[in-house]
């Protein structure tokens, strides 16, 4: 971009800002029709927005984000609406300001204002001089960036060391992950090794992560290394590994971390991350029953119904084989209830019976639960459905309900 594109691009910024008041009549956007159109991980957004998993849609949207197609700036308002909704206000507005600055010609600018004014206290609010202040330094950050960065650099190394708001810093860490100054990588780094406070140092090593280079991530194996840093910080590397898409480094942390909070976080996110190798390794080779049964769980979020139906038939041990239904209850989908309906008629043991049952409940599946009461014999087997029937919100199950007490009207 020239100098003078690159000046009237500040110039086209700073004005979205000023104008900002005069979008009050502008509705946000809460749909996106063309969504049929978009990516399979961005349909899957679409499906956690409308069942309101917030937190979800979040981390979807975020992934999707920090890849380089052409869906960014929509996964970037689809995050903070997100964010907005889970309570994250300062995050929220923190994805429209990156929305609106790296993509100001987007389709998606006109909805991002009316969002921001929305989550600023809707169409009568009005922002105070030192929010007005703010917003017009997040601009000059950007736009220094374009137009002088060997200018730039220094004013952000000033900013994270002095007394900037927290926004302020979080934005100036990530206008440096887009430099290739060697300075800006050095301060960045710096930042992520030794930060301070903490928040400022876990904020770097996740703007490490969206950065994703192969200096970047060696950086981040040697923060994972690093025993003594504060707790806050080598979890951050883990978020930070889920945003690069790096699932073996999250292995190794799972495999091999002294910290077991680590460790658990690790495996909870390569489970969130569908790492199913990583994973199927790592229970080939653990052996503590607590790390298994965190395994477990992680194979039912990332719907892994091989390994949970192995682990459920042949293990001897009765806690595993339980932990494994229920990850059968989490994965959900007809796989999963297929093998849970197998895994009833196999099982002898009747805590195990009771487990399924349980799991069919969990996944709101009133119909087989009906099935299995009207085909089986043992009373307290069918004492156990019924328990379960009974807390469902499901006309067939209320209707089961009647007919066992002689009403079927």
């Amino acid at each position: 971009m020239s100098r003078v594109r690159s000046k009237l691009a500040v110039s086209l910024a700073l004005a979205c800002v000023l104008a900002a008041p005069a979008l009050a009549q502008t509705r946000y956007a809460t749909s996106d029709s063309g969504a049929e159109r978009r990516s399979d991980a961005y349909r899957e957004g679409q499906r956690a927005l409308e069942n309101e998993a917030w937190d979800d849609a979040s981390r979807i949207f975020g992934k999707v984000a920090s890849g380089s197609g052409g869906e960014t700036d929509a996964a970037l308002y689809w995050k903070a609406y997100a964010d907005w909704k889970r309570k994250m206000k300062q995050e929220s507005l923190e994805g429209l300001r990156q929305l609106l600055s790296t993509y100001p010609k987007s389709a998606w600018a006109d909805d991002a204002q009316a969002l921001e004014l929305e989550i600023r206290g809707g169409k009568g609010a009005k922002n105070t001089p030192g929010a007005d202040d703010e917003e017009l330094k997040l601009y000059a950050l950007d736009g220094l960036m374009q137009v002088e960065p060997d200018k730039a650099v220094p004013v952000l190394e000033k900013l994270l060391a002095g007394n900037s708001s927290p926004r302020i810093k979080q934005r100036a860490l990530f206008v440096l992950s887009q430099s290739d100054s060697p300075r800006a990588r050095e301060i960045l780094l710096r930042t992520a090794k030794s930060g301070q406070p903490v928040a400022l140092r876990c904020e770097a090593v996740k703007t490490l992560g969206i950065a994703g280079e192969p200096g970047d991530i060696a950086a981040l194996a040697a923060i994972a290394r690093d025993t003594a840093a504060p707790t806050e910080v080598r979890e951050a590397v883990i978020e930070a590994y889920l945003i690069a898409d790096r699932p073996e480094e999250l292995a190794n942390m799972a495999k091999s971390d002294p910290d077991p909070r680590i460790r658990d976080k690790a495996i909870d996110t390569l489970g969130a991350n569908g790492a199913l190798g990583p994973l199927r390794q790592l229970w080939s080779t653990e052996k503590d029953p607590a790390v298994r049964a965190r395994l477990l769980q992680a194979f039912g979020v990332a719907g892994d119904v091989e390994s949970l139906a192995k682990a459920a038939r042949d293990s001897s041990d009765p806690e595993t084989r339980r932990k494994a239904i229920e990850g059968l209850a989490v994965a959900e989908g007809d796989e999963a209830r297929k093998t849970l309906r197998q895994l009833y008629g196999e099982f002898t043991n009747t805590e195990d019976k009771r487990k399924v049952i349980e799991a069919f409940m969990i996944q709101d599946d009133a119909k087989t639960l009906i099935q299995l009461f009207r085909a089986e014999k043992d009373p307290s087997l069918k004492k156990a459905i019924l328990q379960q029937l009974s807390v469902m919100d499901d006309p067939e199950a209320t209707k089961e309900l009647l007919r066992v007490l002689g009403d079927a009207s």
